[in-house]
């Protein structure tokens, strides 16, 4: 018997009760079902006998099961009896009113387990509070994942090298913060990333190719080396390393310190500053040219500024392989040490942050002091600060007065702050005499979390928490207003980048790198520019508010010149990335036409029709195959008679196995529609110089072809695409696993947002005023 799957098992999930429409539902799961779903026989893990049909409520881990593989229209088997189509509709939404109904009286919010914050919420908190900018999340170690995001609270353990690495981090902080950090030369390394080596990254001075943009705290003013070195394709044999230097004075704080490679044929700026360092020759004034040659050349800026302009002497081997192609060396990575003759330490924002007060005397100390505090434990603890959470921090303050300064002692008291559960923790309490078993409201400061870690990875601001201390944010009005304030801040590109890059997988982008005999115009430009085409795509999804179908249905994409000449798309000019229209290119449209997704889902010398299959169940439908069984040969590349086969036959021959064919049915099929483009996502019309066969057809009969035909199919096929994209984005945003007892509620903002093609904005807000967001599960009685 097949097993309980199906590859469209959610493309359908709302719709009402047909009217008059009645079923004896003991009698027909008796008839239809038993012979499979007995508890002797349990096909597909799933046992129907003994389960009252009469309350699905009561059961929705059977239901729901059962809903989805009805509305697929998987259920009964093929060559198995069923009941007309009339009959199965009114029997499957029967269950889904009566589940439903009941969610509306008794609403299901479910209960997560107490809630640490992750790295990127720990980086993005300090942030926020101290208005200061570090690398943090590099410093601590790498966070569970569980539902595919780093945010979900079971996932979010305590371990002793994480206590170590908060200690440490704590201090750091808090000193630098407070401006009392040891003057000490440090040196910090930088390595370029592919996300930093795109012709011109964002950011990046415009005319310029390559390099990287750091955004750097410097803790005291004074001066700092700058030293970038040569990534290794860039030198020549007899070089085991090339690096270009400069020196310059910086005062305190954050600082944007960017090296880079500047277009061959841009005007050059102004006069050059600073002394020549060892590796090139300082030039300045006009563009120079000499024997009719133009010279590569690294620049150094600070804050916008140019601080340094060199040569890059000679032709190395890294520019002879460019084969005449524009572009320049690449760097590996540059180091910043310092401070050396320090003059002290300028007034930074973290410290106007910090001390809303200065004590005149002695006297006034203890009062600044704890005004100070008070400010700041409110934001770190995000809600209103008592006497008595006050008092431990007031105590290690006082403690540290007797031995050392004012500044000194309140960087004490703000690493233990730190260092709080209050702080490490997202503290939600449930009511006292709330009945067990009962979904009940959070409180408006724990509101106020959950809508700021929701949208900005971060603290609530100061707004927020006023509300909260109001009482004002459970207003709709209110609420929905702070969304909107709250997505039209920069820091709501934090929602973009960590809730679709772990959805779609875009993380792992970085770490592929195609065979570099087969895909010799492949290199990290190229790859970052992948990254940056679908990160631009997102962007303009959510700030246009457009329906999350455009993310597979758009007709248009971001791209430079470099992406667009490998696309095959005429002209794209220059290396910024713009929006451009796909019209004339049917082929091309949403993430499944992207780079990114099909470097993402190819093997490194070839495509893989599994691979991409598993991606679209895995992340666009949430309906994620079982893993293959163990020992699974690898597929078999010997040609047949003599001729090579594609890799689509090869495919083929491998599932003509019987124990992979079920499987690779809900599999291959979607894979096999993407096989016109290879690795790198460029278009092609034969692999191993035999046609491709595009084509698809799943085990309910559908048929589809190419990339345009996938489209179509998923966007046409019921709602399960939209309702998959839902459900991540509900369990993103309440920072748990859902269970079938959340489906009445992703059907509710379905529902809701529906008649404007779910547009992103909608169903955000949808989201924040939905049950499982506001309110929260007590425990049942033990």
């Amino acid at each position: 018997m097949k097993k309980f799957c199906c590859v469209l098992a959610v493309l359908s999930f709302s719709g009402p009760l047909p009217s008059g429409q009645s079923v004896n539902r003991d009698a027909l799961v008796g008839q239809y079902c038993m012979a499979c779903h007995s508890k002797r026989a349990r096909s597909g893990n799933l046992a129907l006998e003994g389960v009252p049909t009469g309350d699905p409520a009561a059961r929705p881990d059977v239901w729901e099961k059962v809903i989805r593989k009805l509305r697929a229209g998987e259920m009964p088997p093929a060559g198995m009896p069923r009941p007309d189509v009339k009959t199965l509709s009114a029997f499957s939404d029967g269950l889904l009113h009566d589940i439903d109904a009941a969610a509306r009286r008794t609403p299901y919010a479910g209960r997560a387990v107490i809630h640490r914050l992750n790295r990127t919420e720990y980086a993005n908190a300090v942030r926020d509070i101290f208005s200061v900018e570090l690398p943090l999340a590099s410093e601590l170690p790498q966070d569970g994942i569980a539902g595919g995001f780093d945010n979900i609270a079971d996932a979010l353990s305590m371990a002793p090298l994480l206590l170590e690495r908060y200690l440490k981090v704590a201090r750091k902080v808090s000193r630098l913060a407070v401006g009392v950090s040891d003057p000490s030369p440090v040196t910090e390394i930088f390595p370029v990333t592919a996300t930093q080596a795109v012709w011109q990254g964002e950011g990046m001075p415009f005319g310029t190719r390559g390099g990287i943009r750091v955004n750097h705290y410097f803790s005291h003013d004074g001066e700092y080396g700058l030293r970038a070195f040569l990534a290794k394709e860039s030198l020549t044999p007899r070089e085991g390393v090339r690096f270009f230097h400069t020196r310059t004075k910086v005062k305190a704080g954050n600082h944007a310190v960017i090296v880079t490679f500047p277009d061959e044929f841009a005007e050059r700026e102004g006069p050059v500053l600073d002394v020549d360092g060892p590796g090139g020759k300082a030039l300045g004034g006009p563009l120079d040219v000499l024997g009719g040659a133009i010279r590569p050349t690294i620049e150094f800026r600070v804050d916008g500024h140019r601080v340094k302009l060199l040569e890059i002497a000679g032709m190395t081997a890294g520019e002879a392989a460019f084969d005449g192609q524009p572009g320049p060396p690449s760097l590996a990575r540059i180091e910043i040490t310092g401070p050396y003759n320090v003059t002290g330490v300028s007034e930074t924002p973290s410290q106007r942050r910090i001390f809303v007060c200065r004590p005149a005397n002695a006297a006034d100390e203890p009062a600044c002091a704890s005004r100070i505090l008070s400010t700041v434990i409110r934001r770190a603890f995000r809600r209103d600060v008592t006497a008595s959470d006050l008092r431990p921090y007031l105590a290690t303050y006082t403690s540290a007065r007797k031995k050392q300064g004012f500044q000194e002692s309140i960087a004490a008291a703000l690493r233990d702050v730190l260092l709080a559960p209050d702080f490490l923790f997202r503290l939600e309490f449930d009511r006292a005499g709330a009945r067990p078993g009962s979904a009940q409201p959070v409180s408006d400061f724990e509101l106020a979390s959950r809508l700021s870690f929701f949208l900005w990875s971060s603290v609530p601001d100061d707004s927020l928490l006023d509300l909260a201390g109001k009482g004002k944010l459970r207003d709709p009005a209110v609420i929905e207003s702070e969304v909107h304030r709250m997505l039209a801040d920069p820091r709501a590109g934090s929602l973009i980048d960590n809730f679709a890059g772990q959805w779609l997988g875009l993380r792992g982008v970085t770490d592929i790198e195609p065979d570099h005999q087969i895909y010799p115009e492949f290199d990290s430009s190229l790859s970052s520019a992948f990254q940056q085409e679908t990160r631009l795509f997102i962007r303009s999804l959510f700030r246009e508010n457009r329906g999350i179908p455009d993310l597979l249905g758009a007709d248009y994409t971001y791209l430079n010149e470099r992406l667009a000449r490998h696309y095959g798309i005429p002209g794209v000019i220059g290396p910024g990335f713009r929006r451009v229209s796909l019209a004339g290119n049917p082929q091309r449209g949403g993430l499944l036409t992207q780079g990114s997704i099909l470097l993402l889902t190819s093997h490194t010398t070839k495509t893989s029709p599994v691979l991409r299959g598993k991606w679209i169940l895995d992340n666009l439908l949430n309906t994620p195959p079982p893993p293959p069984p163990a020992n699974v040969p690898p597929l078999d590349e010997s040609p047949v008679n003599g001729r090579k086969l594609t890799t689509r036959e090869q495919v083929e021959r491998h599932r003509a196995n019987p124990v992979c064919a079920s499987c690779h049915a809900r599999i291959d099929p979607l894979g096999f529609a993407l096989e016109n483009f290879d690795v790198t996502g460029r278009w092609r019309k034969k692999d191993d110089g035999g046609p491709i066969d595009a084509s698809g057809k799943l085990s309910n009969g559908a048929t589809f072809s190419g990339p345009q035909g996938l489209r179509d199919m998923l966007l046409n096929s019921g709602d399960g695409f939209v309702h998959a994209a839902v459900e991540r984005l509900l369990t993103y945003a309440t920072g748990r696993e859902l269970d079938p007892r959340d489906q009445p509620a992703v059907r509710e903002i379905m529902r809701g947002t529906e008649a404007n093609r779910y547009r992103f904005l909608d169903v955000i807000l949808a989201i924040v005023k939905s049950a499982p967001f506001q309110m929260r599960q007590t425990p049942e009685k033990s």
